[in-house]
């Protein structure tokens, strides 16, 4: 009985030692993918419907700026911002893409269509309905902005709302 008692006590331990050292990698992972991709590297690609059906791929925007915009219906933030994009995309929509991406697995497709109805808004929006960009850009704060170079190269993430003024200023260079 007593041996069987070691062998219990030893497999627990070693058990629990593998455990330990596997949570360990996976936190040490997802503190790496908790923060989404950083300013300098390559802005992930996304293809995603828009709300008018046709499809955009970020890729295919190479050559422009391009400010890529996280947001919800339901979001206090993002409602305040959303006359602030509008206004960008109507100064500069010719110069730097604008795309606001609705994170429809957070929100519905209805919503969406309500609010940018109730909005007038006129700048492009995408629809996140597999939750294609919540997983390659690990959203965890919304709204959440990246100014992309025309190189498909992150300059900016902020995190939080933004002005059509900070937009102006951190799309300056590519204009």
């Amino acid at each position: 009985m007593r041996k069987w008692l070691v062998i219990l006590l030893f497999l627990a331990v070693a058990g629990y030692g593998l455990w330990s050292a596997m949570a360990a990698g996976d936190e040490e992972e997802a503190g790496k993918m908790e923060t989404g991709p950083d300013v300098g590297q390559v802005a992930p690609d996304l293809t995603l419907p828009t709300l008018g059906g046709e499809p955009v791929k970020l890729s295919d925007l190479r050559g422009q700026a391009v400010v890529l915009n996280f947001w919800t219906s339901w979001c206090p933030p993002c409602k305040k911002e959303m006359p602030e994009l509008e206004a960008f995309y109507k100064q500069h929509g010719c110069e730097v893409v604008l795309l606001a991406v609705h994170l429809t697995t957070q929100d519905t497709l209805d919503a969406a269509e309500r609010f940018v109805k109730g909005q007038k808004l006129t700048l492009p929006v995408a629809l996140d309905v597999r939750g294609e960009a919540l997983h390659r850009y690990r959203i965890q704060t919304i709204p959440t902005t990246y100014i992309i170079d025309p190189n498909g190269v992150i300059r900016q993430k902020i995190i939080g709302p933004v002005t059509a003024a900070r937009l102006e200023k951190e799309t300056a260079l590519f204009r």
